[in-house]
């Protein structure tokens, strides 16, 4: 058994199957979002429509969803991923979404999506190069 597999199944012990596959699917939607952002902020912002901002902000709210399964004792032993800030952006984009800046959903799923894959993926022992856990 490999470290990776071995590390996810202890935080699947410790921490029950739900916050394992809400570490998973975070992993995967995080790995969504860098798809889009690579396609840079021109074609984010290019369409008349707003079908990437729409996706990225569907995103970003799945994410907070998926944050939210994750139980309260795996939040507090690992306090650097920011928990609270994922929700609560969430939470903003489902209950104020007339006052949505798509200049902060681009930034999110450009900047912060990266950074919380990689931390996620440390937490379930996959390197952020091993796409292999989201396929």
């Amino acid at each position: 058994m490999s470290e990776d597999a071995a590390a996810a199944i202890a935080v699947g012990r410790s921490y029950g199957a739900k916050t394992l596959e809400a570490l998973h699917e975070i992993v995967r939607i995080t790995d969504l979002g860098m798809q889009l952002a690579s396609r840079g902020h021109d074609w984010y912002t290019n369409d008349s429509a707003n079908v990437p901002g729409l996706a990225a902000e569907a995103l970003i709210t799945k994410l907070g969803e998926n944050v939210s399964r994750v139980s309260a004792p795996f939040e507090a032993d690992h306090p650097t991923v920011p928990w609270k800030v994922i929700k609560d952006m969430r939470n903003r984009l489902t209950h104020y979404y007339e006052a949505t800046d798509y200049d902060v959903v681009w930034s999110t799923i450009a900047s912060d999506f990266p950074t919380i894959n990689a931390m996620v993926r440390r937490l379930l022992g996959a390197s952020s190069d091993d796409h292999t856990a989201s396929s």
